[in-house]
């Protein structure tokens, strides 16, 4: 009897056991789907504002050591990117992005040469460098004229930009990269964080990215690309890869980061605190690893989508509709081989987001150009939504039975 009892005993612990780790998987299974676990990182957001708060630091520093120079003024600094925005996907290192807008220092023009093609965004443009003459100034900006002062008396001047980081006539990415890089690492030495911490700068071609390592060493990156704003508008000519195979270090591309960046900024304002409209698209980046589709074709869907559906449509009472309706969306795309560029030619774009002329009144192209010139690709694409199609509805039962548990509690 008693070797009876022993045995019920352990019976009774192992499916004890058997209950608690299937509870685990659940949870482990559920946190993978549930929109709890794709809500906004508010930890990540409060960081980027002080990583910006710093990086500004830096440059008002780096005004002043390139003061005597006819290096490029760096001034504002934008933070863009998933990771700021809050929908980013947690892989390796926290990585920051920003866009610092270059100004010519005194004596010098940009003139935005935006290029040769007629297609939205331009991936071709180019920034010629033009002296400007300075004579009757030369007290007022503490310079000679470069352009009307011998080459005996300019010995004694800094070099203008046009000797320094261009390339002929033409602004060098490349140059400009090598400078700044340079520039901020000695703007670091005069802020006191750097006692506490490291910078190291990684250089690229095109970009600076820095290492930041705090006293609690946890990692953190900042990308750092250039770019100078085209007249008064949220559209600027920047440092960032173009779609070529090859992009030539005098090629200044177009970027609509800091326009998509204020959109989102401009969502949030009227959001209320219950909104999950960067956790669908969270979730949708989730899901998608592994298929054809870019982040930026899944963000594009989501901007359309925020300014058909009411913004208070966005809560996470609404998140099952909402993925249907973006993954809906995106089929229909795929099917009609079409996805509209949500910046040009959109009559929805917010006021507040000042786009060049030709943005507002060209056709909007299309980001689904490769789909529609290959068949192969277009029936990979279909079958690809029909997956994703899928699988939502198959999750869509988790997040059902979440609400519907949270509700009765």
């Amino acid at each position: 009897n008693d070797s009876g009892e022993v045995e019920e005993e352990e019976v009774e612990k192992l499916q004890e056991q058997d209950e608690e780790e299937n509870v685990q998987e659940e949870g482990v299974h559920q946190s993978r789907f549930l929109p709890e676990s794709f809500g906004p990182n508010e930890d990540l957001k409060e960081l980027g504002d002080s990583l910006l708060f710093l990086v500004n630091i830096l440059i008002d520093i780096a005004q002043n050591v390139v003061l005597d120079t006819f290096f490029p003024v760096p001034e504002q600094s934008f933070v863009v990117g998933s990771t700021y925005e809050g929908w980013g996907l947690p892989v390796g290192e926290t990585v920051f992005r920003f866009l610092v807008s270059l100004k010519p220092r005194r004596g010098h023009i940009f003139y935005l040469e935006l290029g040769t093609t007629r297609e939205l965004p331009i991936q071709n443009s180019r920034i010629r460098v033009e002296l400007k003459c300075t004579c009757g100034q030369e007290q007022d900006l503490k310079m000679l004229c470069f352009l009307h002062t011998s080459a005996d008396e300019l010995r004694n001047q800094q070099p203008s930009l046009l000797d320094t980081l261009c390339s002929g006539s033409y602004l060098d990415v490349e140059k400009t990269a090598r400078w700044f890089g340079a520039v901020f690492k000695n703007a670091w030495k005069c802020v006191p964080l750097s006692a506490a911490c490291r910078l190291n700068a990684v250089h690229f071609k095109r970009s600076c990215r820095f290492q930041l390592t705090p006293m609690i060493q946890r990692t953190f990156l900042i990308d750092v690309m250039f770019g100078v704003q085209q007249g008064n508008t949220d559209i600027f000519l920047s440092s960032q890869e173009s779609e070529a195979a090859y992009t030539s270090s005098t090629t200044w591309p177009q970027t609509c980061a800091v326009a998509e960046a204020k959109f989102f900024k401009h969502i949030a304002a009227r959001a209320g605190e219950d909104s999950f409209h960067l956790g669908c698209l969270k979730v949708c980046a989730y899901i998608l690893v592994g298929y054809n589709f870019s982040t930026h074709e899944l963000k594009t869907v989501l901007m359309h989508l925020l300014t058909a559906i009411p913004v208070e449509c966005w809560s996470q009472s609404y998140f099952v509709q909402r993925m249907e309706d973006i993954l809906h969306y995106l089929r229909c795309c795929v099917e009609e081989k079409w996805l509209d560029h949500f910046l040009i030619g959109n009559k929805a774009v917010p006021a507040e987001i000042i786009l060049p002329w030709e943005f507002r009144v060209s056709v909007p192209p299309s980001l689904f150009q490769r789909v529609a010139r290959d068949p192969d690709r277009h029936e990979q694409a279909l079958y690809e939504t029909e997956m994703l199609r899928d699988r939502n509805s198959a999750d869509k039962w988790e997040m059902t039975d979440f609400h519907l548990s949270h509700s009765r509690a």
